[in-house]
């Protein structure tokens, strides 16, 4: 055996673990965190798990279809995609497109094996994790917003809303989690295991039909919204500089931080879909500071909150599915490059 089947083969044991593991049922915890329960507390302990996942599925579901009917019922088809333009976005242009790639998700390839998530450790040092992460997605949407009802700058928010990205995103987690792991007990070591660079050949390429049937809907397809032109962005300069803060602060740093850190955690808590409902709704959260719908920050509120969750909540489970079924960071970026850098190479 060569040393690149060997490598092969052992990922691919290492795969068939974990799965085996974890295939039971998408609601089940980690194989390693069950295993340090004691045996006669493990009914007990998964059925918690099961109904707390099963409450999250139903109420982020609930709110999902909230968010749409309501934008449809109060006449709300379209939406202004962020409070600095003035385009209209169709709410089909948002929903087809994540239909159609959920469905080439789950088909492609037909029957591949569930990667979740491998946990290592006490289930405390989890829950820690999980907190941390929650917490950053929870209150650095409110602070800016309450900024923004205070009478800040757009501008200044703005600002902050891109740069602060990678502290709290990247920077802020990573030091907590060494903290914790290092302020309690050592004998216990906890780790998630992310999967960084997928090893297997079918994770690059099962994604692409996935990726190109979205593509192709969210930015030529029959209800995509227009297209910027030219004279959106008048300095070449300026375009390029943009685009690269972009690509870092947005494509990486929120696919990294939301599916990767945050997602992965609730999925190991919770079991699959509850954790990517639950990442999905934590995402439509992060853009209320900066997708207002209207001039009044507050009386507007109501149809901020529908429109965040029926357009970049649904891309979230898009995002989501995405990672939960291949575990391929790289995918992530380029979902989210579809539509937010790659508008302006079609300029």
């Amino acid at each position: 055996m060569s040393r690149s089947e060997g490598w092969d083969t052992a990922c691919a044991a290492g795969e068939r673990y974990v799965a085996q593991g974890q295939e039971v049922s998408d609601d089940a915890t980690s194989v390693a965190s069950a295993r340090q329960t004691p045996a006669a507390g493990l009914p007990t302990l998964l059925q918690g798990v099961k109904t707390k996942g099963g409450l999250i599925l139903t109420g982020g579901l609930a709110v999902f279809f909230a968010a749409v009917v309501g934008l449809l019922l109060t006449g709300h088809d379209s939406i202004m995609p962020s409070t600095d333009s003035d385009d209209r976005l169709p709410l089909a242009g948002a929903l087809l497109p994540v239909a159609a790639g959920l469905l080439l998700v789950r088909l492609v390839p037909p029957r591949a094996s569930r990667i979740a998530p491998e946990v290592v450790g006490d289930r405390d040092g989890l829950i820690r994790e999980t907190a941390v992460v929650a917490a950053v997605a929870v209150l650095m949407p409110l602070i800016l917003f309450v900024l923004i009802a205070a009478g800040t700058s757009s501008d200044i928010v703005q600002g902050v809303w891109a740069l602060g990205k990678p502290v709290f995103f990247l920077l802020l987690p990573w030091f907590a989690f060494r903290a914790f792991r290092t302020a309690y007990d050592a004998s216990k070591p906890h780790r998630v295991q992310h999967w960084w660079w997928p090893r297997q050949w079918w994770r690059w390429l099962a994604p692409i039909p996935a990726l190109l049937i979205f593509g192709y809907l969210s930015l030529v397809g029959p209800f995509s919204g227009p297209l910027p032109s030219a004279e959106d962005y008048p300095d070449p300069v300026a375009l390029v500089i943009g685009a690269t803060v972009t690509v870092f602060t947005a494509n990486i740093c929120e696919e990294v931080f939301y599916r990767v850190m945050l997602q992965t955690r609730l999925e190991a808590l919770f079991g699959r879909w509850p954790g990517i409902v639950l990442g999905a709704l934590l995402f439509a959260w992060l853009h209320l500071p900066t997708h207002g719908q209207g001039s009044a920050v507050l009386t507007g509120l109501p149809l901020t909150l529908g429109a965040i969750v029926a357009f970049q909540g649904t891309y979230a489970l898009f995002a989501g599915y995405l990672w939960a079924r291949y575990r391929n960071a790289w995918a992530l970026v380029a979902a989210h490059s579809i539509i937010n850098t790659f508008p302006l190479l079609l300029m």
